[in-house]
């Protein structure tokens, strides 16, 4: 029953989501300000399985505005976590069919590694030279040795502080080919 009523929700919700994109804006420019103006820098993830909580890092401040925006525009309403990256984590936000027109900014830092917590944008990389990051769609890594092959290619921007085990029940769910058996749907909050 919590189930239906998370989803009954969601998908309520769904139709408050606010046009993100950015039509001809630059996205630095963009979200430089757009990060000045919201400082906020902790999410609160929520499923059916239990909730976690996600820092967002000072050093990445595009992706943590970025991600800040989706959050208080309702964009991480009734999306799901679609995939179980083999060995390594999940993956949720937006997939191909509903992205946004820009791409966030490259801000890799040797620091900043896929150890088990690491929270990171996907990025494309057909027509993507700079390695700009997805401005939706992210995954979490619950297996650092496997994921250590990923350091310097994708943009860590934060990590799970609080309920790792929620984030390792997803990931151990029964699936096929990389896909939950059943949706893991998610909304996320700013705190």
């Amino acid at each position: 029953m919590k189930k239906i009523i998370l989803l009954l929700i969601s998908i309520a919700c769904f139709s408050c989501k606010k046009d993100l994109r950015l039509y001809d804006q630059d996205p630095k420019t963009f979200l430089t300000q757009y990060g000045k103006e919201n400082p906020e820098d902790k999410v609160k993830v929520h499923t059916v399985g239990g909730d976690f909580v996600i820092k967002l890092y000072a050093e990445t401040p595009l992706h943590r505005a970025n991600f800040i925006r989706n959050v208080k525009a309702g964009y991480y309403v009734s999306r799901t976590f679609y995939r179980n990256i083999y060995m390594m984590g999940i993956q949720g936000g937006g997939e191909y069919m509903d992205q946004l027109d820009f791409l966030v900014p490259p801000e890799y830092f040797p620091h900043l590694t896929h150890k088990r917590g690491a929270v990171a944008m996907a990025r494309y990389d057909e027509g993507n030279p700079e390695k700009a990051s997805s401005p939706t769609e992210f995954y979490i890594i619950t297996n650092e040795a496997e994921a250590r092959k990923l350091n310097g290619n994708y943009v860590v921007f934060g990590e799970v502080i609080e309920g790792m085990d929620v984030v390792d029940d997803i990931k151990n769910a029964k699936e096929y080919n990389e896909t939950p058996a059943i949706p893991v749907f998610f909304r996320i909050d700013v705190l």
